[in-house]
């Protein structure tokens, strides 16, 4: 039985930890598309005259433009939303306890 709880426990710790991590990702790119590379910095004449658009170069960080960073973001959002289904899922006994304590009068209980 404690074996059960320790993997639990660790899958638990796990999963937080992933979406910490995966979180911090997240307001990195976010503030990238927002600071570094904001709308508008991609250049119309992108893949035109040697890849400069209207007299300015393309903005990039990392060999990467905004359409990339967009991606990377749109990839860490989708894959936080699955670890907080997740984390949900495995707090589920918790999240009903909360609520059976929060409707329900302590004659019913």
């Amino acid at each position: 039985m404690g074996e059960v709880i320790m993997k639990r426990l660790w899958l638990n710790f796990s999963i937080d930890l992933i979406s910490f991590l995966n979180l911090l990702c997240l307001i990195f790119t976010g503030l990238v598309m927002k600071f570094i590379l904001p709308p508008g910095t991609g250049g119309l004449g992108r893949h035109l005259h040697d890849g400069s658009g209207r007299g300015v170069r393309t903005k990039e960080l990392w060999l990467m433009g905004r359409h990339e960073w967009g991606g990377i973001h749109f990839y860490l959002a989708f894959f936080f939303i699955v670890l907080m289904v997740i984390h949900v899922i495995l707090h589920w006994g918790w999240i009903k306890g909360c609520f059976k304590s929060l409707f329900c009068s302590k004659s019913l209980q």
